[in-house]
């Protein structure tokens, strides 16, 4: 979602934006087999490069964020949908409650902010021994 921005300008980069919102709600196969169409739909627009070259003579990529973002989704291919693989495990979709569990960590913390090291530690086993009841 950061390479593709609030409001993109392209046509391609709306529908993966779109395509990528749908990601918490699908299966890993119904995703990769969208985002492979949406390639194949926009696999020109994607290998545009530049009319002027930069200083080694490259012509680069136009669209480097678009890129950035449909290559980070194939790269993470195996990693992003685990609570699929591992269904026993209850995995979840989505961080949402990991990172408020972070937050909330890191507030408690800032207001002991004299703590040794030894006893950051045993805040943070208590702290975490709490929340998982």
């Amino acid at each position: 979602m950061r390479k593709l921005g609030r409001k993109h300008q392209s046509q391609a980069g709306k529908e993966l934006k779109i395509l990528v919102k749908t990601f918490t709600k699908s299966t890993k196969n119904i995703f990769y087999r969208e985002l492979h169409n949406w390639y194949l739909k926009h696999q020109d627009f994607l290998n545009e490069r530049s009319d002027i070259a930069n200083e080694r003579g490259y012509f680069p990529y136009k669209h480097r964020n678009i890129r950035g973002a449909y290559a980070s989704l194939k790269r993470y291919h195996d990693y992003l949908f685990t609570f699929e693989k591992y269904p026993e495990l209850n995995i979840e979709r989505t961080t949402n409650r990991a990172e408020s569990l972070f937050k909330d960590l890191k507030q408690k913390l800032n207001n002991h902010n004299g703590l040794t090291k030894k006893h950051k530690l045993m805040f943070i086993k208590d702290f975490l021994n709490k929340k998982s009841y």
